[in-house]
């Protein structure tokens, strides 16, 4: 049985919000307003409680000093509240973290059709490694084999830019590992395959698939529908796999977050702890898990219980632009944080909303291209 709680420790795997801008206006995806009060729920709006803003370039080299970055394993950036590509430097983040510390392992996840082919370029050739090593990773988001069944969900983007940029970056392939995504649903579900063969002749190298299971929100018709409305305010339907498909799809050797990384037990163990990771949100807060940075920005009753808890975290200097990781960690709140996992309230909305703690939530799948 592994232990239910480790309290982090170095080397960190750090998720850093370095932007809350994105173009993108994906439905499902939690900066977006879905107000189901409003006939026009859905027009790509952003949601009122998430500020936009861009963290200076300035600010995160003054807490992300060499020396800071020499403790840190791994930097994820910008999955959460914003695209980091729509950073102004977003391309001088990259290059400063990559040379200031030469073991560091940087990840961009993006829906990739921002920018022009230059930009990329000149980003990547500033990971190229004299002992060839694949520092970058960059993910990009294909939902479809044409713009009409991409753009459904990922609106907003263009599917032939995000597939240009990905050519571009795969001429660094001895540098810079070159990664695709899709999200699952109902309607590109048959389509797995074709969109695997498209990326791979853009040059990915691997694919990823990942079953949406983002049905609970206030705008589902059923548990297997999603509606919402376009800049049109023309109604548009997202559905989920169907469950022969999911069987399938199973099958193929997907498999759980949790499966991949903890064992079944009636209380889930925290897979942030687990591998040191910890959340950074665009404002400096440092957060045990994603999951705590979202309830930080978001109201309402779903958030409730660790609202409680979060309350008490703001009497501490918990900003990682004015306070070190260290001190930070060894303040009371992280300090309770063992017991507060410990509550049953707590454990009930991690195992319903972390998708390292679902045993039978969100199924993904990885294929090498190659």
């Amino acid at each position: 049985m592994l232990k239910q709680f480790e309290m982090w420790r170095e080397p960190y795997n750090i998720v850093l919000d370095t932007t809350t801008y994105c173009n993108a206006k994906c439905p499902q995806c939690s900066r977006i307003n879905s107000n189901k009060d409003s006939k026009l729920s859905f027009q790509g709006k952003v949601t009122e409680e998430l500020p936009l803003m861009h963290v200076p370039f300035a600010r995160i080299k003054k807490a992300f000093t060499p020396d800071v970055l020499k403790k840190i394993k791994s930097i994820q950036l910008c999955p959460t509240w914003g695209d980091h590509m729509m950073h102004p430097n977003a391309s001088e983040i990259v290059t400063y973290f990559l040379e200031s510390n030469e073991e560091l392992n940087i990840t961009i996840n993006t829906n990739g059709s921002m920018r022009d082919e230059l930009y990329w370029w000149k980003m990547c050739a500033s990971a190229v490694d004299s002992r060839r090593r694949k520092r970058l990773q960059i993910v990009f988001a294909v939902d479809g084999v044409d713009q009409e069944m991409h753009g459904l969900y990922r609106r907003n983007t263009n599917l032939q830019k995000i597939l240009n940029h990905m050519k571009v970056v795969s001429e660094f392939r001895d540098y810079v590992s070159v990664e695709s995504q899709t999200v699952l649903f109902k309607h590109n579900q048959d389509h797995l395959k074709d969109i695997e063969d498209l990326c791979k002749s853009y040059g990915s190298e691997k694919h990823s698939s990942v079953i949406s299971e983002r049905f609970h929100d206030d705008q589902s018709v059923n548990n297997d529908t999603y509606y919402f409305y376009d800049e049109n305010n023309e109604r548009l339907i997202l559905e989920k796999v169907t469950p022969e498909w999911r069987l399938n799809f199973k099958r193929e050797g997907a498999l759980t977050s949790r499966q991949t990384k903890l064992e079944q037990s009636e209380r889930p163990s925290c897979g942030w702890s687990l591998t040191n990771s910890l959340q950074i949100n665009f404002d400096g807060r440092v957060w045990p898990c994603c999951y705590f940075g979202n309830a930080d920005i978001m109201a309402g009753q779903e958030w409730k219980e660790h609202h409680e808890f979060i309350k008490k975290y703001y009497d501490h200097d918990n900003n990682i632009y004015e306070t070190s990781i260290e001190d930070i960690l060894k303040n009371d709140w992280w300090q309770e944080l063992p017991r507060m996992l410990e509550s049953d309230n707590i454990v009930r909305q991690c195992k319903k909303h972390c998708t390292n703690c679902v045993a039978d939530n969100q199924l993904r799948l990885d294929k090498n291209l190659n």
